[in-house]
């Protein structure tokens, strides 16, 4: 577990990293090639129906369209044999707001954009709000044990965090952080039931405030009750449908189930919201593709979690797959793709 925690105007962080046993995916090796073409998915944000018509127009630079199409129901665009490096994507449909992508052809991965349409005028939720409701109604004596028992927190305390959040609710039951922050505690003292109800108390308490939903969401995801998992964090999507992190949260979640196309999808809305989701998510992203055997996708997402984070605490697992990676898209090449 890796922990990290800010107070009030930040993000609440609770970081599970379980590595997923990777280098054994590589056991059927199945030809996934590359061709000039860009593939995409055309979305809403509240997940309902695609709107008629969907027109996606493709830019070589600003207002220089080479080629657009109307989409179907499915959502899903196609332009084939492409010759330049650099793309614009663009889909839009009366009554949302443009949705754009940027498509680097050397990037393989970043050749199957999502494009998220929203409605015009959505209320647009900040993603960390420095102030939720209770935070503003808690009296000074629950704020001041609070703010001690978060520091405790980050000093990896427990004991004494969990005595300033427990002091802060005895002054105000309905405290949503001091609550969530006390689930933490509980969590990472194994008491995950006692967890779960401070998670769902803070719910109660201000159900506008995103941290509660992310938290239960992981601790339900690390109990392997991945329905009431992706249910709870559906919830925390409709309090906060443009952060990146129930994205994020639900790909985990997805991917730990099996669901490794819905997984997918996921991690490539977080990185379309935020350029915050951790590098990792590149390599879990690699996972999800391995699962499915594209190959391909799966090289480019490994290379590029080397690339921003050649550091990182998944760097050495990282790069011994790549280089079986590398052998087997070598061994394996894709037969030329007929343009539809």
């Amino acid at each position: 577990m890796v922990l990290g925690l800010t107070r009030n105007g930040g993000t609440t962080r609770f970081m599970i990293v379980a590595f997923l046993g990777m280098a054994t995916l590589f056991a059927a090796p199945v030809c996934q090639g590359s061709d000039n073409s860009i593939q995409g998915q055309v979305r809403v944000t509240n997940g309902g129906p695609l709107p008629f018509p969907v027109t996606v127009k493709l830019e070589v630079a600003e207002n220089v369209v080479v080629a657009q199409q109307t989409v179907d129901t499915t959502g899903k665009f196609a332009f084939y044999d492409l010759a330049s490096e650099h793309y614009q994507v663009i889909a839009t449909a009366e009554g949302y707001q443009p949705a754009r992508a940027q498509v680097d052809m050397q990037y393989y991965a970043s050749r199957f954009p999502a494009l998220y349409l929203a409605p015009l005028g959505a209320k647009k939720t900040p993603p960390t709000p420095s102030q939720t409701t209770t935070d503003l109604a808690a009296p000074k004596k629950a704020r001041k044990e609070y703010d001690q028992g978060h520091d405790a927190l980050q000093a990896k305390d427990l004991a004494s965090a969990r005595k300033h959040f427990e002091k802060a609710i005895g002054v105000d039951t309905c405290y949503a952080r001091a609550l969530t922050e006390l689930g933490v505690v509980l969590a990472l003292q194994g008491e995950l039931s006692s967890a779960e109800s401070s998670f769902q108390k803070s719910i109660h308490c201000d159900g506008e405030f995103l941290q509660p939903y992310l938290q239960l969401g992981i601790l339900l995801d690390t109990e392997k009750k991945y329905s009431e998992s992706e249910s709870i964090l559906q919830q925390g999507l409709r309090v906060a449908p443009s952060d990146w992190q129930p994205y994020y949260r639900l790909g985990a979640v997805h991917q730990h189930w099996g669901k490794y196309t819905e997984a997918e999808e996921e991690y490539l809305k977080a990185m379309s919201l935020s350029a915050a989701v951790p590098p990792e998510v590149h390599v879990w992203l690699a996972d999800a593709y391995l699962q499915q055997k594209e190959y391909d996708q799966a090289y480019t997402e490994m290379q590029t979690y080397l690339r921003i984070a050649p550091n990182g605490p998944l760097a050495g697992q990282t790069k011994s797959m790549l280089q079986e990676a590398e052998a087997m898209r070598k061994s394996n090449p894709q037969p030329a793709t007929t343009p539809q």
